[in-house]
């Protein structure tokens, strides 16, 4: 019944490729996080794991039906800090697209990030919303 679906993440070939900038000694891990999805009868509530990204390093956009998600984590290495057997952690960008269709009100989309987890409450569409039918 629902039609909130994963499409293809169109930026990288991979979910868990890894690319180095060129001349950047720095590489980004591009990873599609775990999600879950629960249909009630008024929304549905989408939960994206995100470890370690700050509310500021995330982006939540609705685009033609789609609804993107994605979200860096940056790894800082302090100065006084020298890394074990001279490896040092990629940063991670959290990529998700879910294809939303027309049971979604695009208006009525909130977000919450807490603790690593990005909640996300989409309300139904006025008319996709179950009713009451009188009996006369």
């Amino acid at each position: 019944m629902t039609t909130l679906n994963v499409t293809k993440n169109t930026k990288t070939e991979c979910p868990t490729a890894c690319q180095a900038e060129a001349g950047d000694a720095k590489r980004v891990r591009n990873v599609r996080p775990q999600y879950r999805v629960r249909e009630l009868d008024t929304e549905f509530v989408v939960t994206v794991d995100v470890p370690g990204v700050a509310k500021e390093a995330v982006d939540v956009s609705l685009v033609d039906g789609v609804l993107e998600i994605s979200g860096t984590r940056s790894w800082a290495q302090r100065g006084d800090w020298k890394p074990l057997a001279g490896v040092s952690e990629d940063d991670v960008v959290y990529r998700l697209r879910l294809a939303i269709g027309d049971e979604v009100d695009g208006e009525k989309i909130s977000a919450d990030l807490n603790a690593g987890v990005l909640k996300l409450t989409l309300a139904k569409a006025e008319d996709k919303k179950p009713r009451r039918i009188a009996v006369n």
